[in-house]
């Protein structure tokens, strides 16, 4: 929808240099302008948004909009350039939440497996074409699905995306909401239908600085939401925030949760649960996820999706009937025929390789769990050593490798992962493949591998730039590769 002088300076509340014509699109990427589109010029993490005004105007920017005068170019100066970026984002997409009910998903752990369990179930209840995800993993919008370039898009993209959704007759989407995406004003402008928070551990704190922060962060999502909300209330967090925030009910192994946990057991490969609803009796649930974890991020969900006038008999075939999630314990098919697991997953934080790790005992049982993981850079370094010790207390045997580097020296992270694991157990390869690779030639029927720390991502952020890599393929081909090999040894 395009917008006249009148309506830009409305909605950014600023004066408006003069306008040749309408402005018909905004972005923040000036290589991504048309003509006679508005590019606000934000400021990142590591580059300022007016080095890129010249290739914006080249490519027909007719309006700069900045927190500062450019000198030589006519600019609308706003107080903040994120919110100016949301603001316009919003209004050109034609404020699409208001057509939409909105489900938004935060914490720490766990987001992305709630919101994939939060969408089978609303799938089962209104169908694939009314249904829509949007999640670090992929983007969904009915039957179409495409990856995601991470967890909480930009502005535009998420009010663009939200649109798509409208227009394509999409009803109800679940939003994956990031700390970053609620800090950086990403989702401003979306109204939410309900929230659930999964749990608060040590992430993102080159970003937030504190935990306290971080939290903060995390609760505006309840105080935006006037519907539906559920929190954890086996996390010191999500207990907080149910006290905060009026309205909010819990989930959770406590006595005192209003959808209360019991009876978790393994049946194969399924837990199946009780869940205790303040309006809807007991269920009894059977997921095919492994891991108490998991029964929490079901439970949430679930207990979400009641909330919202699902029924309960509903509820319990669709979440016995979901798929597995990408790159959350996802297990590789391929590994099934040398007797032996595969499981990647995203875990990239002591906390998270932790719990991954649990449920990987659980299934080796008396056989061995070998752990190929690394640690982010340009990320929180305390980390680091701690997942190191995760891998040495939960796995028998730990490689350490490269995970996304960005621009730090690969090495001197693995160093310092390595500072905390054991060295009896624990060797470097820094080499992602070469890691992988070492791990499935020891590997014997009945242990289970996790390749952790990337899960579904399909790049991997290297000093040397950005290179093609996702862990499941990676995997699949060297299974391949491992079984042409024995072949040509029997033979």
């Amino acid at each position: 929808m395009p917008l006249d002088q009148t309506a830009v300076a409305r909605v950014l509340g600023v004066d408006v240099p003069p306008l040749p014509r309408p402005i018909v699109a905004v972005t923040h990427d000036s290589r991504a302008v048309v003509p006679d589109g508005a590019f606000v010029a934000i400021n990142g993490f590591t580059s300022r948004g007016s080095d890129f005004v010249p290739q914006a105007l080249a490519n027909g920017a007719t309006l700069i909009v900045a927190e500062a005068p450019i000198e030589g170019v006519p600019t609308a100066v706003v107080p903040s350039d994120r919110i100016a970026l949301a603001a316009l984002a919003t209004e050109f997409a034609g404020n699409p939440s208001h057509d939409l009910t909105v489900y938004g998903i935060t914490g720490t752990n766990g987001k992305t497996t709630s919101s994939y369990v939060l969408h089978a179930i609303l799938t089962a209840a209104y169908g694939e074409s009314a249904t829509g995800l949007m999640t670090t993993a992929e983007i969904i919008v009915g039957s179409e699905h495409e990856t995601a370039i991470r967890t909480t898009g930009e502005a535009p993209q998420v009010q663009g995306n939200l649109a798509r959704m409208r227009d394509a007759g999409v009803t109800h989407v679940v939003l994956e909401t990031s700390s970053h995406g609620i800090h950086l004003h990403r989702v401003d402008g979306t109204r939410y239908a309900a929230a659930l928070f999964t749990n608060l551990t040590r992430d993102h704190l080159d970003l937030h600085g504190t935990m306290e922060d971080y939290y903060l962060v995390k609760r505006r999502l309840f105080e935006w939401t006037a519907g539906p909300k559920l929190s954890n209330a086996d996390d010191v967090y999500g207990a907080r925030l149910a006290t905060e925030i009026e309205g909010t009910l819990t989930f959770g192994l406590a006595a005192e949760a209003d959808y209360r946990i019991s009876g978790e057991r393994t049946e194969g490969t399924r837990t199946v649960f009780e869940l205790h609803t303040p309006g809807h009796g007991d269920l009894t649930l059977s997921i095919p996820l492994l891991g108490d974890y998991n029964v929490h991020n079901v439970a949430g969900a679930a207990g979400l999706a009641l909330e919202m006038g699902m029924s309960p008999q509903l509820l319990t075939s669709a979440v016995s009937e979901m798929a597995q999630v990408p790159g959350r314990f996802e297990r590789v098919p391929a590994a099934q025929e040398f007797g032996f697991e595969v499981v990647v997953d995203y875990a990239h934080t002591d906390i998270g390789l932790r719990a991954v790790l649990d449920v990987a005992r659980d299934v080796a049982g008396d056989h061995r769990v070998i752990c190929v993981f690394g640690a982010c850079g340009a990320r929180d370094k305390d980390k680091r050593p701690k997942m190191g010790a995760a891998a040495s207390e939960l796995a028998d045997e730990a490689i350490i490798t490269t995970d996304d580097a960005y621009n730090e020296d690969p090495a001197a992270i693995a160093d310092e992962v390595y500072a905390g694991a054991d060295p009896r157990h624990t060797e470097v390869i820094i080499d992602r493949r070469a890691a992988i690779d070492a791990a499935l030639g020891q590997a014997r029927p009945g242990d289970v591998v996790v390749v952790a720390g990337k899960g579904h991502e399909t790049v991997q952020h290297l000093p040397t730039g950005d290179v093609p890599f996702h862990d499941t393929t990676v995997v699949t081909e060297l299974l391949t590769a491992l079984r042409a090999s024995s072949s040509a040894t029997t033979d």
